[in-house]
């Protein structure tokens, strides 16, 4: 018999435990929310019905149109993109990337909003997957894979694509505000199959996280991992596209304490309102340092973004040097890890 094509997560005959209701489980918000913030929590649940109600032709046309709005007008956001971006593309071609950031990004906004009611048979028939194989063979060795993600192309497709190939995905979220929002993000999430672990920054709580996340992969299943902003300050410094950057240690540190590989993966957008999901040779941190392992996991995330530059969402400070003084924490030119 010959083997499917893609081998999906877990153990043979095992049930997946989904760990579904992850809205429920966040204590509630200390702190009322304004009617500002409620104001803004309403425009966007606006949106995103508007957008899942539209022809798909329609909500991407409005969708481009706005990003290109948003290029014009939206200063602050186009020069910090434009420093993060000039890092990455020749001078040449830097104008045409960070337009086409704010078009991607939008683009992005649209594809979240409509993730649950794309049809499976059809997104597949829309998504050209490469390098899987490289997926597959960590899970042949019954540890799980830790997914390296970037803040690239449209990641929530790529979660619902991987959903209906037989890959159960959990994914590490930052509790947001408004609160209602993030819930809504959090069940949209799990309608399509995915486990949102939320992340809040008490030791308690990312104890609980990091033991969550243990349990998927010791069910041989993935843990997807945003690891190219640190919201810490704290993070080891590495080198990304020759400057210092800090970026969050966890896919390490959880790989060490697991044993489980990590496999970057992206999905690019295309043209035609279609997909490019690709899947790098795994990466094997558990010998050598915490330092080393991210400085690793900076080059395949280096790699995955010089798929598609323009499709890098990086509208916050990246490197160190952009930072004001008072949040670069201990960091110093001199003593950057090289």
């Amino acid at each position: 018999m010959n083997r499917p094509r893609h081998r999906g997560s877990g153990h043979p005959g095992a049930a997946v435990d989904r760990n579904p209701g992850a809205a429920g489980r966040i204590p509630p918000d200390p702190q009322p929310e304004g009617l500002q913030l409620r104001l803004v929590g309403a425009v966007w649940n606006g949106v995103w019905e508007l957008a899942r109600r539209l022809p798909e032709p329609v909500a991407f046309a409005l969708a481009d149109a706005g990003g290109r709005l948003a290029h014009r007008g939206a200063t602050g956001a186009r020069a910090r993109i434009r420093r993060n971006l000039a890092r990455v593309v020749p001078p040449a071609d830097l104008d045409r990337a960070v337009c086409a950031s704010f078009r991607s990004y939008a683009r992005y906004w649209i594809e979240s909003f409509r993730a649950a009611d794309l049809d499976p048979a059809d997104l597949g028939r829309r998504t050209r997957d490469v390098g899987f194989e490289h997926l597959d063979a960590a899970l042949d060795d019954g540890r799980g894979a830790i997914v390296l993600l970037a803040h690239h192309g449209s990641w929530d497709v790529a979660a619902r694509w991987a959903e209906s190939r037989g890959y159960h995905l959990a994914v590490v979220a930052e509790v947001l505000r408004p609160r209602r929002l993030f819930e809504k993000f959090v069940r949209l999430r799990e309608s399509v199959g995915l486990e949102v672990v939320p992340l809040q920054r008490d030791r308690a709580s990312r104890g609980a996280m990091a033991a969550r996340l243990s349990r998927v992969l010791a069910a041989n299943h993935l843990a997807g991992l945003l690891s190219d902003r640190d919201l810490t300050g704290a993070a080891p410094v590495v080198r990304l596209f020759g400057e210092d950057c800090r970026i969050p240690p966890g896919p390490v540190v959880l790989s060490k304490r697991t044993g489980a590989p990590i496999v970057p993966i992206t999905m690019l957008q295309r043209p035609g309102r279609r997909w490019h999901i690709e899947a790098l040779p795994a990466l094997d941190v558990r010998d050598g340092s915490i330092a080393e392992g991210c400085q690793a996991v900076a080059d395949a995330i280096e790699r995955l973004i010089r798929m598609a530059p323009e499709q890098w969402h990086a509208f916050s400070p990246v490197f160190l040097a952009d930072l004001p003084v008072h949040r670069r924490g201990d960091w110093a030119p001199s003593r950057a890890a090289r």
